[in-house]
């Protein structure tokens, strides 16, 4: 921790190598449990104050790229002149804000390193709003690569009606944002000494690999394939066979443990060859998609931007119209008998642009 009391009491924030050594002998103590703390001062880590024994209940000592990125933030917000106060412990929801900016309304950012469940999420950000603050959470590595990003999931909240992730990558400096939309995602870098930059990122996906992936599922007997396969000979289809148009334009959400390729598939064989309104598509989704995955959006958010991306793919495609009440099929989507079939129209579809 980067804040704790003198014998006066008086709140000493450590924000230098140098400011520690002319501290160095001094008596400090916790501003949470009181008990005695010193400062630790090498040359790996940012100047901190560390407790002589974990007082019970604390949890693990605070890790490295945690001290180093609440140090990062609290430099940009003072470099962009950003009024702010580093470890702002608040006794009326006892409660410790990485970082409270002070606007109106005042605003806390968390930066989230270490594993954290969903129920302590909600409560925390719950606390935060009681006291009518805003909250960002930005989160650390271990949230960055594709195992990582199932577990970002839970912190995806709406800045601007956009889908949004907060990231910090301490080892090289830069803090980003990614926005979700229906076509892509949108970075914006932020580092200490350059001007934000964006980077537009394209969705995109391998029908010819998903399909692939389809019938490798099957054959593993994956259960959630399984059951959709049941489905499907219900309808008498081959799950094998869907329709290339389930592999198109999919949406960023993917990424973060949403099966948006498997929802297509079974909306598809509950729809298939019947009207039905927006309200009825929308409940499909909601069913599928529970809000417990994202607590800090508004409920059934998930649901909605799938639903209408989906629609809105059909409809460009040419399979569904809108008479106004409810959406009627035009054109039915050509289901194959096997996948060999299927990825034999693919190729026969490519030789047949390519000539």
């Amino acid at each position: 921790m980067f804040v704790a009391l003198d014998e006066n009491n008086r709140r000493i924030t450590l924000t230098s190598h140098r400011q520690a050594r002319q501290l160095a002998g001094g008596r400090f103590h916790c501003p949470l449990c009181q008990q005695r703390v010193f400062i630790k001062n090498g040359v790996v880590l940012p100047a901190h104050f560390a407790h002589r024994q974990r007082p019970i209940g604390e949890g693990e000592p605070e890790s490295a790229e945690h001290l180093a990125g609440k140090s990062w933030l609290a430099t940009w917000l003072r470099q962009h002149e950003r009024p702010a106060t580093l470890e702002y412990y608040d006794a009326a929801i006892r409660q410790r804000a990485d970082i409270l900016i002070h606007q109106q309304p005042p605003k806390v950012l968390e930066f989230q390193a270490s594993p954290l469940s969903i129920p302590d999420l909600k409560k925390r950000t719950t606390m935060y709003h009681r006291r009518g603050w805003q909250v960002s959470w930005i989160l650390g590595r271990r949230y960055h690569d594709s195992q990582g990003k199932r577990q970002a999931r839970k912190f995806l909240t709406l800045e601007n009606d956009r889908l949004t992730l907060w990231y910090l990558n301490v080892k090289i400096g830069t803090l980003s944002r990614l926005q979700l939309k229906d076509k892509g995602r949108l970075w914006t870098h932020y580092a200490h000494d350059n001007s934000p930059s964006q980077q537009w990122q394209s969705e995109s996906v391998d029908g010819y690999r998903q399909a692939r992936q389809i019938a490798l599922s099957l054959q593993k007997r994956a259960r959630p394939w399984m059951r959709l396969q049941a489905l499907a000979y219900e309808r008498r289809h081959n799950l094998q066979g869907a329709p290339w148009v389930v592999h198109n334009q999919p949406h960023p959400l993917r990424h973060f443990g949403v099966p948006e390729l498997r929802l297509r598939i079974q909306w598809l064989l509950i729809f298939e060859g019947r009207s039905f309104t927006a309200a009825q598509s929308q409940r499909f989704w909601v069913s599928a998609l529970p809000d417990v995955w994202t607590p800090l959006l508004p409920v059934g958010t998930l649901a909605k931007v799938l639903a209408d991306h989906w629609l809105a793919l059909i409809k460009d495609a040419g399979l569904i119209g809108f008479d106004g009440s409810r959406y009627r099929w035009r054109q039915l989507p050509q289901w194959f008998a096997d996948i060999d079939r299927k990825l034999v129209n693919i190729t026969r579809s490519s030789e047949k642009d390519c000539g």
